[in-house]
């Protein structure tokens, strides 16, 4: 069989997976756990539905459409009414409700304004009752002041410290940046941390730091608030907590299927070049 005839299908399906994937979400692995194994859940949203794991918390049933919607291997994080507004891992066996560490990829897909623009990860959110949906998050902000930064929150209580205060990390954002957001909490302290997405590896350092308690639940993600038009994108997520099961990290899930595309071209290519 001539070289080409074998190869060109495996190379074109491989050229056209690989340009598909690019257009639509971003690839980088510039975290600590990249490859490692870990207690916790991971979620890269390339399904048509989300797992069914996943839990809406919706504070006022009163958004007509869905607030997170996967799209083209992302999750959207959509505008949103009520307040807080929260998608919680939520799977049958219980994990640790108060130490957890959430590290998400996010970016901004059209800016909001005012108080209700909001989106980032959560941590120790009630799941029911008269708090759903409170608990600590990371938030992209672009509110008091006006100018794009990232912001603690312990919903219905208090926003804390921001990445423009002095001594923070100075983090700000634009609309399309990719960005890393991990929330940890143990309870007493939260700690948030911002850095670029791309080859820079994670800072060791935490960008801001709050002496906050009295928050137990699921951790997840949150998007707007109080009719704020934002729309955030989520391209992966990684939850830490005991009592989650043993994973391998792998920031694409996806990636194991190209490299077995890749697998194949390859193999047509040699065994043409071996028939020449």
């Amino acid at each position: 069989m001539p070289r080409h005839l074998f190869c060109a299908p495996a190379l074109a399906l491989l050229a056209a997976v690989l340009s598909a994937r690019a257009a639509n979400a971003a690839w980088f692995s510039n975290f600590n756990e990249a490859g490692t194994t870990v207690n916790g859940y991971q979620d890269d949203f390339s399904g048509a539905t989300l797992d069914p794991a996943w839990l809406e918390v919706d504070v006022g049933n009163n958004d007509p459409n869905p607030m997170f919607v996967p799209s083209s291997s992302m999750l959207l994080m959509n505008p949103a009414q009520g307040d807080p507004n929260k998608l919680l891992y939520n799977p049958a066996t219980p994990y640790n409700n108060t130490n957890q560490n959430v590290l998400a990829l996010v970016r901004v897909a059209r800016a909001g304004s005012g108080d209700g623009f909001r989106g980032g990860v959560s941590a120790a959110s009630a799941a029911t009752g008269a708090t759903a949906g409170q608990g600590f998050n990371l938030h992209f902000r672009n509110h008091d002041p006006v100018n794009p930064h990232l912001r603690l929150l312990d919903d219905a209580r208090a926003w804390g410290p921001r990445t423009i205060d002095a001594g923070a990390g100075g983090d700000t954002w634009a609309a399309g940046e990719w960005k890393w957001l991990r929330l940890v909490t143990n309870g007493t302290t939260v700690q948030g941390k911002i850095w670029e997405a791309g080859t820079t590896p994670e800072p060791a350092a935490f960008d801001v730091t709050w002496t906050r308690g009295g928050r137990t639940g699921l951790a997840g993600l949150a998007t707007n608030s109080l009719g704020a038009t934002g729309i955030l994108e989520v391209d992966y997520v990684l939850i830490q907590a005991a009592g989650l099961p043993s994973i391998q990290v792998v920031p694409e899930p996806a990636a194991a299927g190209l490299l077995a595309l890749a697998s194949v071209a390859l193999l047509a290519r040699s065994r043409g070049a071996a028939r020449r």
